[in-house]
Protein backbone atom coordinates (compact mmCIF):
# COMPACT_ATOMS: atom_id res chain seq x y z
CA UNK A 1 0.00 0.00 0.00
CA UNK A 2 2.82 1.93 0.82
CA UNK A 3 4.15 1.75 -2.73
CA UNK A 4 1.15 2.97 -4.27
CA UNK A 5 1.20 6.17 -2.46
CA UNK A 6 4.88 6.53 -2.95
CA UNK A 7 4.21 6.19 -6.44
CA UNK A 8 0.70 8.32 -6.69
CA UNK A 9 2.69 11.63 -5.07
CA UNK A 10 5.76 10.78 -7.75
CA UNK A 11 2.73 11.17 -10.81
CA UNK A 12 1.22 14.40 -8.85
CA UNK A 13 4.84 16.08 -8.16
CA UNK A 14 5.78 15.08 -11.79
CA UNK A 15 3.37 15.26 -13.99
CA UNK A 16 3.45 19.12 -14.31
CA UNK A 17 7.21 18.64 -15.55
CA UNK A 18 6.87 15.74 -17.70
CA UNK A 19 3.93 18.25 -19.57
CA UNK A 20 5.85 21.14 -20.18
CA UNK A 21 9.19 18.50 -21.47
CA UNK A 22 7.15 16.45 -23.16
CA UNK A 23 9.15 17.09 -26.78
CA UNK A 24 12.29 16.36 -24.96
CA UNK A 25 11.28 13.22 -23.09
CA UNK A 26 9.77 11.61 -26.07
CA UNK A 27 11.52 11.75 -29.38
CA UNK A 28 8.83 10.96 -31.77
CA UNK A 29 7.23 7.83 -30.12
CA UNK A 30 5.64 7.86 -26.41
CA UNK A 31 6.75 5.19 -24.61
CA UNK A 32 7.07 4.38 -20.81
CA UNK A 33 10.66 3.19 -21.94
CA UNK A 34 11.85 6.76 -22.61
CA UNK A 35 10.02 8.09 -19.85
CA UNK A 36 11.43 6.02 -16.60
CA UNK A 37 15.07 6.33 -18.72
CA UNK A 38 14.16 10.53 -18.59
CA UNK A 39 12.91 10.50 -14.90
CA UNK A 40 15.21 8.08 -13.49
CA UNK A 41 12.39 5.94 -11.59
CA UNK A 42 13.29 3.18 -9.33
CA UNK A 43 11.91 -0.42 -11.52
CA UNK A 44 8.87 -0.68 -8.48
CA UNK A 45 7.60 2.53 -9.21
CA UNK A 46 8.18 2.47 -13.33
CA UNK A 47 4.87 0.51 -14.27
CA UNK A 48 2.31 2.69 -11.97
CA UNK A 49 4.19 5.93 -12.93
CA UNK A 50 5.18 5.84 -16.33
CA UNK A 51 1.34 4.12 -17.69
CA UNK A 52 -0.57 6.75 -15.44
CA UNK A 53 1.38 9.69 -16.87
CA UNK A 54 0.94 8.94 -20.57
CA UNK A 55 -2.37 8.07 -19.62
CA UNK A 56 -3.26 11.80 -18.57
CA UNK A 57 -0.82 13.57 -21.33
CA UNK A 58 -3.50 11.62 -23.58
CA UNK A 59 -6.11 12.80 -21.54
CA UNK A 60 -5.17 16.31 -22.05
CA UNK A 61 -4.82 16.17 -25.61
CA UNK A 62 -0.70 16.10 -25.67
CA UNK A 63 -0.54 12.74 -26.72
CA UNK A 64 -2.37 10.44 -29.51
CA UNK A 65 -4.35 7.56 -28.48
CA UNK A 66 -2.75 4.61 -29.83
CA UNK A 67 -2.74 4.56 -33.75
CA UNK A 68 -2.94 1.59 -35.44
CA UNK A 69 -1.63 3.24 -38.71
CA UNK A 70 1.85 3.58 -36.24
CA UNK A 71 1.39 0.14 -34.91
CA UNK A 72 -0.29 1.05 -32.17
CA UNK A 73 2.35 3.76 -31.12
CA UNK A 74 1.71 7.05 -28.97
CA UNK A 75 2.76 10.06 -31.13
CA UNK A 76 3.20 13.64 -29.17
CA UNK A 77 0.59 16.49 -30.92
CA UNK A 78 1.86 19.19 -29.12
Amino acid sequence: MLMLETAKQIVKHVYPFVCVNRHDIFKGDVTSLQLSKYLDLHPAHVPYVTATIIYLLEADGYVSKPLIEYGGIRKCLH
